[in-house]
């Protein structure tokens, strides 16, 4: 009998191989999905795309997630190479660690495992003495362009109206409550329910509910 984590995890799959994010360098499965979900979790999206590309990547998901209906989907923690290499480097102790080495892969797994050994706190996590260095072949990073800057201004204000109203309609006090943290090079919510739940793992008390991935 398929779990709930196998179906999600299979939802998320056959999404993305019905389209292309031309300049997405990874995308993942984190938040609960990685762990244990309930049946009305939403599959949470982990999207690195490559340097001044990400808004133009993170417009291609929610425009194929509009046009497919795929209404679980939330893009939940999005950011660029140059972001992603400087997070992971300066990662702090945290559940942000234990989450790094539970997400699915869905593509770019290899450039993923180059990127998250940049953490000593994961290599640790791993039971890895050795940090693999960079790529041999980095991706080509493309110019800052008019259309990414044209997403980023449209983009990132229609998820933060959208994020203010979702947050305060929501009647889950304390899982429902969040904030919308962008960049040019970033995007993520920052959740009430994630930061107890990283409070009580620096705490070393026990999780009683899977986690949501974000930094």
């Amino acid at each position: 009998m398929e779990t709930a984590k196998d179906r999600k995890i299979r939802e998320a799959r056959e999404f993305f191989s019905r389209i292309s994010i031309r300049s997405s360098l990874f995308i993942g499965i984190s938040g609960s999905v990685s762990y244990e979900p309930k049946e009305d979790d939403d599959i949470d999206i982990f999207l690195i795309a490559k340097t001044n590309r990400l808004w133009i990547s993170i417009l291609e998901v929610l425009i194929f997630r509009r046009i497919y209906r795929f209404n679980d989907l939330c893009l939940s923690l999005c950011m660029d190479d140059t972001y992603a290499k400087s997070y992971f480097t300066d990662l702090k102790e945290g559940l942000a660690v234990k989450d790094s080495t539970r997400v699915v892969p869905i593509s770019g797994e290899t450039y993923f495992k180059t990127l998250i050994r940049r953490s000593s706190l994961v290599l640790k996590k791993l039971d890895e003495d050795v940090s693999v260095g960079d790529d041999k072949n980095p991706p080509r990073t493309p110019t800052f362009s008019p259309l990414e800057f044209l997403a980023f201004v449209f983009v990132a204000s229609w998820i933060n109206l959208r994020a203010i109203v979702v947050s305060k309609s929501n009647p889950k006090k304390g899982e429902g409550e969040f904030d919308t943290i962008f960049s040019l090079h970033t995007c993520y919510f920052d959740t009430v329910k994630y930061r107890t739940l990283n409070d009580m793992y620096l705490r070393g008390e026990p999780l009683t509910e899977a986690n949501t991935s974000n930094p």
